[in-house]
């Protein structure tokens, strides 16, 4: 009788040092599950695209005729824009865009920015070119003529929108809209333009 009590007792403690070890063995890959799942998070995480971002570097006035005297106007605008793409680790691609130019709030000019795409650390330039809509200024003209006759400065608002996607390590992909706005004071005198400021934004 005491052999098999002594043998049913070896049994249960071979069972729940079993089950002990498949438990341990099931922590142990839970645990191993659990660090590899916040590991591949936080490379996501540090791989995510920095944003790019569109500069005005230049807008000067490729002509200009106002008529004091009536609804009469005739411009073009240049303006010259770099993409800079910050990111190290990912491309940004970009369908085509706009870009519209406000004269005291009212629209004066709209172009489409045409697609292209920018690599890792890389930069695209373009130019643009406006014809300002001179229907939408008709009611400006007299100030802009004293803008133009008075203080020789155009104040223009130059805002652009380019959606596109930033893909990372060729298969993680984000898409972006890169917005830009700059108070631009353009001179008429000297032909050149002041950027006095630029506000930068990228919706995901």
């Amino acid at each position: 009788m005491a052999t098999t009590s002594s043998g049913t007792l070896c049994k249960h403690h071979n069972a729940a040092s079993v089950a002990s070890r498949q438990r341990c063995r099931v922590c142990t890959v839970v645990s191993i599950a659990a660090l590899l799942l916040l590991a591949v998070v936080a490379a996501v995480l540090a791989l995510r695209p920095r944003p790019a971002v569109a500069t005005l570097e230049a807008l000067r006035l490729a002509s200009i005729s106002v008529s004091p005297t009536g609804p009469s106007m005739n411009a073009t605008v240049d303006v010259n824009l770099a993409i800079d793409n910050p990111s190290p680790v990912a491309a940004f691609a970009h369908v085509a865009g706009h870009a519209e130019v406000y004269y005291h709030g009212a629209l004066a000019a709209y172009a489409e920015l045409p697609p292209g795409r920018v690599g890792a650390g890389g930069t695209e330039a373009m130019t643009v070119r406006f014809t300002v809509l001179a229907d939408r200024l008709a009611a400006r003209t007299s100030q802009l003529y004293g803008d133009i006759i008075g203080a020789g400065d155009v104040p223009l608002t130059v805002r652009t929108a380019m959606p596109g996607t930033a893909t990372v390590l060729g298969f993680l992909r984000h898409r972006v809209v890169v917005i830009t706005v700059c108070d631009v004071a353009v001179s008429v005198r000297a032909q050149g333009g002041q950027t006095s400021s630029c506000r930068y934004r990228t919706k995901l």
